[in-house]
């Protein structure tokens, strides 16, 4: 006589959730906060390789315009407008304002862009549990610096031939890198108009920004630094990198799908007076 197994009327005793099943990913029973990170991460073999892309696309483009400016471009307006305005600035110094553009040419120091940087980026972190916001701050942030490194040695651009109040490791005027470096906060300003459909806080964040970046164009500009033109350069610069960074981690799929919850939040927030 066979004997059948006996299963009918028995419990299963409750599985420990430490435990895993045979075949089950260990990711099951990860940590929910901690797993939940893990799945915001953004940066993926297909981005990477579009922010390469983009970069190299930026430096190569910021290197024919240097190299327009010290080649073909040497003897024509743009130059001898940046020369004029260099002197100008030169021969108009107060000790007061020698004392108000070191401050404002530190806002967008290494040190300074480095740890600002740092800081916001581990403050978002910890507020969202996601990594799209900080890692658009810190991206915007490389990729300014990446091109910024290349290009100015490359292209070798003497700096202005009047007294400098600064030192510089890089003795190479075009592009400015704090220039470059204070627009790309301007990463910040995105994230808050991601967060908000409110004007003032929006505006507040561009204003800022825009503030910072004027501060440390013509702080650099009146030390001596830099033509006009470097800072022009420097400016838009730093604004491409961060619409780079903007466009590539918005578009992964992680950026995507909390941009697309974001949309819905909004819809559903027309009727509100003072949407969130």
């Amino acid at each position: 006589m066979s004997s059948a197994p006996i299963s009918h009327g028995l419990r299963t005793a409750p599985r420990d959730h430490d435990e895993l099943a045979e075949g089950e990913p260990p990711e099951a029973n990860a940590d929910p906060a901690q797993h939940g990170l893990r799945t915001t991460w953004p940066l993926h073999r297909r981005q990477l390789g579009q922010l390469a892309a983009g970069w190299a696309v930026l430096t190569l483009l910021w290197i024919a315009m240097g190299k327009l400016i010290t080649g073909p471009f040497e003897g024509g307006a743009i130059v001898r407008t940046d020369v004029r305005a260099a002197e100008w600035l030169a021969q108009r110094r107060t000790p007061t304002w020698n004392s108000l553009t070191f401050w404002g040419s530190y806002l967008a120091e290494t040190l300074t862009k480095v740890v600002v940087t740092a800081v916001v980026a581990l403050v978002l972190l910890k507020v969202w549990r996601r990594w799209l916001e900080p890692l658009v701050v810190a991206v915007a942030l490389v990729v300014e610096a990446a091109a910024f490194i290349v290009v100015t040695n490359i292209v070798g651009r003497p700096r202005p031939d009047v007294p400098r109040l600064d030192g510089s490791p890089v003795d190479s005027s075009f592009p400015s890198g704090h220039v470059a470096a204070a627009a790309a906060y301007g990463a910040f300003a995105v994230i808050v108009c991601w967060h908000t459909r409110k004007w003032w806080p929006r505006l507040l964040a561009v204003g800022i920004a825009t503030m910072v970046t004027l501060i440390v164009s013509l702080s650099r500009a009146y030390r001596g630094m830099h033509f006009a033109s470097d800072i022009v350069a420097g400016v838009v610069l730093g604004c491409g990198s961060v619409l780079l960074a903007v466009a590539v981690l918005g578009r992964s799929p992680e950026g995507a799908r909390f941009l697309a919850a974001r949309g819905g939040q909004h819809d559903s927030t027309e009727g509100d007076p003072c949407p969130s």
